[in-house]
């Protein structure tokens, strides 16, 4: 369908929401897909309209330290069993149960207060909206969340593995995080693990974009025809 730019799926997906009084926008995908930045135009778009709420499913994680002492098992897609950490990409990874009560709330019309994983002040605890235009969650793990169609949208974008590595290794070397050695290192089990608990979500979602390497992004399905 051509290429397109995060600013201009942005407006005609929040203008669509708007119009058809959708509530929630659920992003997921691969790692380096774009999914934050997808997820902050969203937000600032819709913010010309009224209150906007704006949730990362990383602060609904297990700590990486209980994740990594446990030992996780998973076929592949070649039917292939593999142990290894457990990665985002497994459910079990997720309190669920927090991230659904948010938005059972915010389905009531009900203001909720949060406190993101990475807030280090109470000052930081963040008031959800209950009457807000639009209530955007992103993150790996949002397949693993009820998507009622008549409310929501849900958005799924990938890019190719060279590139998500790539992007990583920049990531990782900008936050002083990783080396670009581990990033590899750990690359194969986690593909491995969103290849095999992830990607076969991807048919459920309405809109599957694919992030470009000069951050464009091609549309390859569309099932609200909104983004021509």
């Amino acid at each position: 369908m051509g290429k397109n730019k995060f600013n201009t799926i942005a407006k005609r997906i929040v203008k669509f929401c708007i119009s058809t009084n959708k509530k929630f926008i659920f992003i997921s995908g691969n790692g380096g897909s774009g999914k934050t930045e997808l997820s902050k135009i969203l937000s600032k778009e819709a913010g010309k309209y009224s209150n906007v709420n704006l949730l990362d499913m990383d602060d609904f994680v297990v700590s990486t330290k209980l994740r990594n002492s446990a030992t996780a098992t998973w076929k592949d897609m070649q039917k292939k069993e593999h142990t290894g950490r457990y990665t985002t990409s497994f459910v079990e990874s997720y309190f669920l149960q927090n991230i659904k009560a948010i938005i059972y709330n915010l389905e009531k019309g009900n203001n909720y207060y949060h406190w993101p994983k990475k807030a280090k002040k109470s000052q930081e605890c963040r008031l959800l909206y209950g009457d807000a235009v639009l209530t955007i969650i992103e993150g790996v793990g949002t397949v693993f969340l009820e998507k009622k169609k008549s409310n929501s949208v849900s958005i799924f974008l990938q890019c190719k593995k060279e590139l998500e590595i790539n992007r990583r290794i920049k990531r990782a070397e900008k936050s002083n995080e990783k080396t670009a050695e581990e990033v590899k290192k750990y690359f194969d089990e986690r593909d491995s693990q969103y290849e095999t608990n992830i990607k076969p979500y991807m048919k459920e979602h309405e809109i599957v974009l694919e992030s470009l390497e000069d951050f464009s992004i091609n549309i390859i399905r569309d099932d609200f025809d909104i983004l021509k």
